[in-house]
């Protein structure tokens, strides 16, 4: 034992002697393992954020009637098909912008939620009935996740003002909220957005068979959840450049690992003919080696791993 704790200071003795050489294989796999973690973490987040988005209402795909230019448009027409029997279910969305906040863009919602299709979900839960009165009677709620609360520095109860004057009923943290999005009652949402007596969609039970009239059939059209996940096409080019470009410099900063490993073995041949002529074993020898290079990339990994999570987390 004590002869392998002497070879292995006589060899870790090479990189107080040459830091630069220890320096770069600490940062080439600090960073190989911290850009890997990162794009890894981020892509993880990125499509969790769609999945709650996606599925804010009715906890999946829905069925909605859309226009057939995918523009907002009136109001009116929910009212007709509602007077014909179709269970619909007004959704207003856009972008606003918070006063102060300017280079945060919030996307907010806004629901019916009395009309809403029979055993939909909000935000993970069902909607009870104080929750419903909560949304419909002044002053409002707006429902917000916590870390987007968090991010933009304002706290449960507070109504912020829009950058056109105009404020939000009060804020309320829900967990299964999608970070960016803000959820409350059409009747509120409608004017923050300026899209007064205007919906963007009409959201329809996912077993709804009928067509629409002749009339409406010329400006709307039904698009049935679960036909097709053009978010997930849309997204999937985007997580394949990550992943790419991850993996990538994952390889590169191994490439800068093996060159400073090598020149490493090629300094410390003289000290490894010495310590094989001192009748160090080859394969004490061996395993010395791999122990400093394990510790190496050990040290490298844990600091690339919490590196590469703060990073995502920014």
């Amino acid at each position: 034992m004590r002869v392998f704790h002497w070879t292995l200071r006589a060899l870790l003795s090479h990189w107080r002697r040459h830091p630069v050489q220890f320096f770069s294989v600490l940062t080439g796999l600090w960073l190989a393992t911290a850009l890997l973690t990162g794009v890894q973490a981020l892509n993880s987040q990125a499509r969790e954020s769609y999945q709650r988005a996606s599925q804010l209402i009715g906890g999946e795909p829905q069925t909605s009637i859309e226009a057939l230019d995918g523009k907002p448009f009136s109001q009116q027409r929910f009212i007709e098909l509602r007077r014909d029997g179709w269970p619909v279910s007004p959704v207003v969305q856009g972008r606003i912008t918070l006063k102060g906040l300017e280079d945060q863009r919030l996307q907010l919602m806004g629901i019916e939620p009395v009309t809403l299709p029979t055993g939909s979900s909000v935000a993970g839960r069902k909607l009870g009935s104080s929750e419903i009165g909560d949304f419909l009677t002044p002053p409002g709620a707006t429902w917000i996740a916590p870390q987007t609360l968090q991010a933009l520095n304002l706290k449960e109860g507070q109504q912020p003002e829009t950058e056109n004057g105009m404020r939000l009923p009060p804020l309320h943290a829900t967990v299964d909220m999608a970070p960016g999005v803000l959820l409350t009652d059409i009747g509120f949402a409608q004017p923050l957005l300026g899209n007064r007596d205007q919906v963007s969609r009409l959201l329809l039970p996912k077993d709804f068979t009928e067509q629409l009239p002749t009339e409406a059939g010329r400006q709307l059209v039904i698009k049935r959840g679960g036909e097709e996940n053009s978010l997930e096409r849309l997204t999937e080019s985007f997580h394949l450049n990550l992943n790419a470009l991850g993996t990538l410099s994952f390889i590169v900063g191994l490439f800068i690992v093996h060159a400073a490993i090598g020149l490493a073995l090629e300094q410390r041949r003289g000290l490894l003919r010495n310590l094989r002529a001192c009748g160090v074993d080859a394969r004490l020898l061996i395993v010395a080696l791999a122990v400093e290079l394990g510790t190496l990339a050990l040290l490298g990994g844990v600091l690339g791993v919490i590196s590469g999570y703060l990073l995502a987390s920014l």
